[in-house]
């Protein structure tokens, strides 16, 4: 369960079922049984583009964007209807767009850079601009830090915090606590393909979600070699 602006971790040790249940509610994969309700209605979605039409944006670890498409055309891949004008594509209202989108949420990027020339870290921020473009209730990111750097992920916190302020709902997938005490309000624990709990991330702490994750208590996180 996740509530509009909330900023909800879920981790589990590989193999728990967190990126497995992500796609089922993104429609990468069909449910084998149960039910997924999105904004009290009870939704069923056959494919990626059939979530994206009611709200539901994901950006994955790998990032899907066409290395040879600038920024822009990325970000309006499959939208690009929105500005047609007599019958031709305008550009130029779409590239204003696309910088309107960057600078709205303080991200130092050009609406023609390339995605193939630019970093990873930047490649992110056009997945989340496009989730934004696509008009989402519901952000998912699948451990969107694994490959940034500090700085790199500390601009895509910023960019949360954007989110969740304009009353985005994210549910944010990490092996990092310590990004989930930094940006979650709740966090949910997944263990064997089970929700095993959730809680707010103010009232738990660092022992605690290990040992829901692993379930048993650790004494030694890191004990000696033989």
């Amino acid at each position: 369960e996740v509530c509009k602006g909330e900023v909800h971790g879920v981790i589990g040790e590989n193999g728990a079922g967190k990126s497995t249940l992500m796609n089922t509610i993104f429609g990468s994969l069909q449910r084998d049984e149960g039910t997924i309700r999105f904004m009290g209605e009870e939704v069923h979605f056959k494919c990626p583009a059939d979530a994206l039409k009611n709200g539901i944006s994901m950006i994955h670890q790998e990032t899907n964007l066409v290395q040879q498409f600038t920024a822009s055309e990325n970000i309006w891949l499959g939208m690009e209807k929105r500005f047609m004008k007599g019958g031709h594509l305008d550009n130029g209202a779409r590239d204003r767009k696309t910088q309107e989108l960057f600078d709205e949420y303080g991200i130092s990027l050009h609406y023609d850079d390339v995605a193939g020339q630019i970093s990873m870290a930047a490649c992110q921020m056009i997945e989340v601009i496009r989730a934004v473009a696509c008009g989402a209730k519901l952000i998912i990111m699948d451990e969107p830090t694994s490959s940034l750097g500090k700085e790199e992920i500390e601009q895509l916190m910023e960019t949360v915090r954007g989110l969740k302020a304009k009353g985005v709902a994210i549910l944010f997938v990490s092996h990092k606590l310590e990004e989930l005490f930094e940006l979650c309000d709740r966090v949910t624990v997944m263990r064997d393909g089970k929700s095993i709990q959730t809680l707010n991330v103010k009232d738990t702490n660092r022992e605690e979600l290990v040992s829901l994750m692993v379930g048993r208590k650790l004494n030694e996180n890191f004990p000696p070699r033989e």
